[in-house]
């Protein structure tokens, strides 16, 4: 085999001149991190012989023509003239004519650390070009060992050396289910539908690895009316060579000489853990933002909020609602008990377009008992929040409209079976709007959230399913950002949040932190999306788990604090009702305040200052600021935990004065401490330690 090697932004990438294929990726001070790979790209071009999934590869066996690959010292270049069959096909069959050709670029970025890497495919054939996979980074090895490399997402870390192993239990199940076999795939798109959120991923260990993202933002490019979920993440083991594969997967459809541009995708090498990867894209995400706003101070300082579900909107019945506006004065009380001062009412009035009066409930006052406790709570110090829900037309919106159809039912009360989406329920069926450019639809909308704010004595607002659709115009996103430029000259630091829905980035221009229908463990670790996107912070919604609150107040989510009766509604008890749960909101609540610096004006940096692949049996997250840095551990067992220190990328010198507190925010250990020292904490588990890292002479030693 002959091989050709170059080096772009001290990333060395050696490919096989007789297929292109990239045979090893290597960066200084990290082990190789592909080996024997396969080529960059990978299409379908489904020309019906006696296969359905002819693709084309640079390592296909058949019509098999060389690359030409060159270097001019800042740009690779790699041509397919006619790309290789992966399947045998009659070379004069009449749909293979012409054949698709390929270039791939790679090209030293201005950053001096990462290397943009670009797919253009032109089809010269007559049958179309139907699915696209690229970068597709074949052969991919562990930089430290199986069980160490991590595969690292805005919203999760899973580690598919293990994970995606072939067993006897997996192959039980049917093989093109079976992850083991076929791969797992991962959606680009909002919180919602799972760990990637963001079109950014790192492959790698503490010893190093590489991130990977796409340079674009918002709607499309591949689908104009969608945003991220046009673009997965495939993540494939093959199990008789144990190396790893993943590639962006993306259908399209390239007819007859047609060019599909892939766009930029940037890849960033490093040694280190994902954080010292990550800053690439951190930068690029940071300049896509155009906020009309910026996220009120009340907004990055608070802890939480609480949310009651008021009522099913059948108000006549007594037993079908948990609160009244006339109970907001008691959940105020229990609200400022435990340090919360935000309080999100869901199921308080009718969602109906055009909005007023008649849309709160007669039974329990109307829109006057409503501004009355509305007022009370202003004078508690605690901000009423309605949640508006606009994007489906409830039955009675449809009606005004002149709305025959129904996209669905989500009426959700006991009284019903099922409880959720009962197909009878005719009050709560709707229909979901997609095409948001109805004049009338946008006036009612721009007129009912003056509504709430003019009349209902509410500013601040939540948006239930925020662009949910095919918006291409960005209609909603500047309906809000007009409501919100009048609304911060008439109420200073307003603040707006929402439910997100696809795709976080149309959000971040006019959101403060998100409403959405997140739990505690599954929504697994949206730490690298908070080293990122410092604005729009994330919900997670508690019931009644007190170590859950714990892990929320670590990471600098939002929390939603939701308590329930058995039986009943969402949000339905008091927070004292739980007394182990009350005390822990009350400790993470008083801990926020005391170390608000921290979590406002710091930066998040997981728990990579510390050496977890030693097997430390704790939960850590740290945040620097200035000269120092603060560690949150979560003890899992009663015994000593030892602490394998790795602060030198986070600390300027190596020996640190550290100071250790309780929950109660009671000194219990202080002394001195190298950068790559151990640092033992001793208490008891399922508890909170504290602890403050500073060089010696800073005023936070005093």
């Amino acid at each position: 085999m002959n091989t050709v090697s170059y080096t772009l932004n001290n990333t060395t990438f050696t490919f096989d001149t007789a297929t292109g294929a990239l045979q090893c990726l290597e960066y200084p001070g990290v082990p190789p991190m592909m080996q024997e790979g396969k080529g960059l790209f990978d299409l379908s071009w489904p020309v019906h012989t006696d296969y359905d999934t002819l693709r084309l590869h640079p390592t296909g066996k058949y019509h098999s023509t060389p690359p030409a690959i060159a270097c001019d010292g800042n740009t690779i270049t790699l041509t397919y003239h006619s790309i290789p069959w992966t399947v045998p096909a009659p070379a004069d069959l009449a749909q293979l004519q012409g054949g698709v050709s390929a270039t791939v670029t790679l090209r030293a970025c201005e950053d001096g650390r990462s290397v943009a890497m670009r797919l253009l495919v032109e089809n010269r054939s007559d049958t179309e070009v139907v699915q696209v996979l690229f970068p597709d980074m074949n052969g991919i090895v562990p930089t430290s060992d199986a069980e160490h490399d991590v595969l690292t997402m805005l919203g999760g870390r899973e580690r598919p050396f293990v994970e995606l192993k072939s067993t006897p239990k997996t192959r039980e199940n049917f093989f093109a289910w079976t992850e083991s076999c076929a791969g797992r795939f991962h959606r680009a798109g909002g919180f919602q539908p799972g760990p990637m959120i963001g079109r950014w991923y790192d492959m790698g260990s503490r010893k190093g690895g590489f991130s990977m993202y796409r340079k674009h933002w918002g709607w499309g490019p591949d689908d104009p009316k969608e945003m991220g979920y046009g673009e997965q993440l495939w993540v494939k083991l093959d199990n008789l060579t144990g190396k790893l594969r993943l590639a962006f997967l993306r259908d399209t459809k390239v007819g007859r000489g047609e060019v599909y541009d892939s766009g930029e995708y940037i890849l960033t090498a490093h040694t280190g853990p994902w954080i010292q990867g990550v800053g690439a894209y951190r930068e690029y995400v940071q300049s896509q933002v155009h906020r009309v706003v910026e996220v009120p101070r009340r907004a990055r300082e608070m802890f939480g909020f609480r949310t009651v579900f008021m009522a099913n909107g059948y108000t006549r019945d007594p037993d079908d609602y948990s609160w009244k506006y006339d109970d907001m004065p008691t959940l105020a009380a229990d609200m400022k008990e435990h340090g919360l001062y935000d309080l999100n009412v869901w199921g308080a009035f009718m969602f109906t377009l055009p909005t007023g009066p008649h849309c709160f409930y007669e039974e329990w006052g109307g829109l006057e008992c409503w501004k009355k406790n509305v007022e009370k709570l202003r004078e508690m110090g605690v901000v009423v929040t309605p949640l508006v829900s606009w994007i489906s037309l409830w039955d009675q919106t449809a009606k005004n409209y002149g709305i025959t159809e129904r996209s669905g039912s989500w009426a959700e009360t006991p009284k019903s079976i099922p409880m959720f989406k009962a197909p009878y329920c005719e009050r709560w069926s709707c229909y979901q709007i997609h095409d948001h450019s109805p004049e009338n639809w946008r006036r009612d909308i721009r007129e009912g959230l003056r509504f709430f704010r003019d009349e209902a004595g509410c500013p601040d607002i939540c948006w239930d399913q925020y662009v949910l659709g095919d918006n291409q115009d960005d209609i909603v996103h500047d309906i809000i950002n007009e409501y919100r430029l009048e609304t911060e000259k008439m109420y200073p630091g307003t603040v707006f949040s929402s439910e997100s829905t696809l795709y976080f980035e149309s959000e971040l221009d006019n959101t403060d932190f998100t409403w959405n229908w997140l739990y505690w463990p599954g929504r697994g670790d949206m730490r690298p999306y908070m080293h990122v996107v410092r604005t729009l912070r994330p919900n997670i919604n508690v019931d009644s788990e007190p170590s859950y609150v714990k892990f929320i107040f670590m990471d600098n989510y939002v929390i939603n604090v939701y308590p329930s009766k058995p039986e009943n509604y969402n949000g339905s008890a008091l927070i004292r009702e739980y007394p182990e749960f009350s005390k822990a909101v009350k400790t993470c609540a008083a801990l926020r305040r005391a170390y608000l610096d921290y979590f406002v004006d710091g930066v998040m940096v997981s728990d990579c200052p510390v050496d977890m692949e030693q097997g430390v049996p704790c939960r850590i997250t740290g945040y620097q600021k200035d000269d120092a840095l603060l560690l949150i551990v979560y003890k899992y067992k009663d015994e000593d935990a030892c602490l394998p220190l790795d602060l030198a990328d986070y600390l300027p010198g190596d020996c640190f004065s550290y100071r250790i507190c309780n929950e109660q925010n009671q000194v219990i250990g202080e002394g001195s401490v190298g950068a790559a020292d151990n640092l033992t904490v001793s208490g008891e588990k399922d508890a909170l330690y504290m602890i403050e890292l500073f060089p010696k002479d800073s005023r936070r030693a005093q």
